[in-house]
């Protein structure tokens, strides 16, 4: 009967001195990790990613105020167009008006009407493609000069006929 009681007292104590065995082994492992420097490599190779990380971040934001400095110059550049082809749409009302004022007083030939209508209508086409135009702002700034040279020399046209 005693040999039945010591049974599991047998069992547990060697479950007892294997775990003792066994965590003695994992300490002399950690210990000699510990010694040979390889939780300081690893303590390092985690640093050196944290601080790439760091700079990849410092990257990332610069780049981000950077785009939105060329968003804002392009915005401020598409609003400037849209300004300039407002003020163009209004010259050419004022140059359609002025053309139909010289019509009525007799002033233009039926042919010579025409003409200017004619090239009055396509100012205000090329004006209204420019609006929806998605070219490069330097090309935009370029075809509204043109459009504006166009333009004055067309109402120089007008009044010239006027006064005539």
């Amino acid at each position: 009967m005693m040999s039945k009681r010591l049974l599991p007292i047998c069992r547990l104590s060697m479950a007892a001195l294997a775990a003792a065995a066994l965590a003695s082994c994992t300490y002399l492992d950690t210990r000699g990790k510990v010694n040979s420097g390889y939780y300081d490599n690893r303590l390092n190779t985690a640093k050196q990613q944290y601080e790439s990380e760091k700079d990849k971040e410092v990257q990332l934001k610069r780049d981000q105020a950077r785009v939105e400095d060329e968003k804002l110059s392009v915005d401020r550049d598409l609003a400037r167009y849209e300004q300039q082809l407002a003020a163009l749409n209004t010259d050419l009302k004022k140059a359609t008006s002025d053309l139909e004022a010289a019509r009525q007083k007799n002033q233009v030939s039926r042919a010579e009407y025409e003409r200017l209508q004619t090239e009055l209508n396509q100012l205000k086409f090329e004006e209204q493609s420019q609006k929806y135009s998605t070219a490069d702002p330097a090309e935009k700034q370029r075809k509204l000069e043109e459009l504006q040279k166009r333009r004055e020399a067309l109402q120089k046209a007008i009044e010239a006929l006027a006064t005539s």
